[in-house]
């Protein structure tokens, strides 16, 4: 697992904030710190969106998941920066973390296509994970949650 020292600081205040960061990482060279590459990351990000807007459906997590996350929704949110470390169950792992490489180019536009089906669709009324969450919380989750997976990007 990589430590602080390895990533970089990053916040967004929206979305696209995000998306021109991964857009300005994938036209350079990049290296990765942490367990993913920048693709997978990439793909990660995407997954996450999809799941929030109901284009795709994550595995359902454990009860004991599905108890505790609604508790932490406001430690998840307001904390700042998020913190690493969060090991999923296996189904859940397998899901948004597949064991295969990703190509940057692909991974850059399945992000770009969740973000704008997000945009144009919105949210679940129920996060899959945090449930009720508002259009504000759930778009800073989405972009804490991009600045925690892209702090593993660095350009070369």
């Amino acid at each position: 697992m990589a430590t602080d020292l390895e990533r970089r600081e990053l916040t967004f205040q929206t979305i696209d904030e995000a998306i021109a960061e991964a857009e300005r990482l994938a036209s350079g060279e990049v290296r990765t710190t942490g367990a993913h590459s920048f693709g997978q990351i990439l793909n990660h990000l995407a997954l996450s969106h999809d799941t929030s807007t109901g284009r795709v459906v994550a595995p359902p997590p454990p009860l004991f998941m599905k108890l505790m996350m609604p508790l932490m929704k406001r430690m998840v949110i307001n904390s700042k920066p998020l913190k690493p470390g969060i090991t999923l169950p296996a189904k859940g792992e397998a899901f948004f973390w597949p064991d295969r490489e990703i190509d940057v180019p692909t991974g850059l536009q399945y992000f770009k296509e969740s973000v704008e089906y997000y945009k144009n669709n919105g949210a679940l009324d129920k996060h899959p994970f945090f449930g009720k969450l508002t259009k504000d919380e759930c778009d800073e989750l989405n972009c804490r949650h991009a600045a925690l997976h892209l702090s593993f990007v660095h350009p070369v």
